[in-house]
């Protein structure tokens, strides 16, 4: 017999984000704000298809912007201008495990998930007059951590931020730049120098002059 709960599966936009992805699937992703949870606008395989309504999404949204990814190889990938995959996205679709979700929901207590700029979720909770930050994915959870697993950031304690904190000034490299070995990231007065090619970054999510610090290195 159907229940309530089945009939939400009616709705596409609901189902879409139960159904697992496929290999060479486009994803139209929520890119900002980051959220707990992947934010999926459409799901489609064809890129141009995708790239359409991505843009349309765009233009609709004043204060949320939106991406494509590509499901490859179990995880999701930036794209290039044909809609290839390119480099292992930031934004992925973490699981969260359940323990640290229903802590997270609970109002009585002092702990809850805070999601990373580029997207990753990690666990605070105050014991013993101090905050402690932890891994809290079904594969990687209780695990102390001082730097982003992802990103490599330097994490903080959201109370610890205050009145006059920037998140920005502590954290100041955008998605797109992370780990190319052409990012500056030195402020000259009040103005951040992102690089030499694009001295305020790049205004798209794949920059063509990226260049990975890891390939260089080897």
């Amino acid at each position: 017999m159907d229940t309530p709960t089945d009939f939400l599966f009616l709705n596409e936009r609901i189902s879409t984000n139960f159904n697992p992805f496929s290999e060479g699937e486009y994803l139209v992703i929520q890119t900002y704000p980051r959220e707990i949870g992947l934010r999926i606008s459409k799901r489609d395989f064809d890129y141009q298809s995708a790239k359409n309504y991505c843009e349309l999404e765009n233009m609709a949204h004043d204060y949320t912007s939106f991406g494509v990814r590509v499901f490859h190889e179990q995880k999701l990938w930036d794209i290039d201008f044909c809609g290839h995959p390119s480099n292992i996205s930031k934004q992925q679709d973490w699981k969260i495990s359940p323990e640290y979700l229903s802590a997270h929901s609970d109002s009585e207590t002092n702990e809850e998930i805070i999601v990373c700029s580029c997207s990753y979720p990690r666990f605070e909770e105050f014991a013993n007059d101090f905050w402690k930050l932890t891994t809290c994915l079904v594969d990687d959870k209780g695990r102390d951590v001082e730097y982003c697993p992802n990103c490599n950031a330097k994490l903080m304690p959201e109370e610890d931020w205050g009145e006059d904190f920037d998140f920005y000034d502590e954290e100041p490299r955008p998605v797109t730049c992370m780990g190319c070995n052409n990012y500056h990231g030195q402020k000259y007065g009040e103005n951040l120098l992102v690089c030499g090619i694009y001295p305020h970054g790049y205004q798209g999510e794949i920059c063509p002059d990226f260049q990975d610090k890891v390939k260089i290195k080897d």
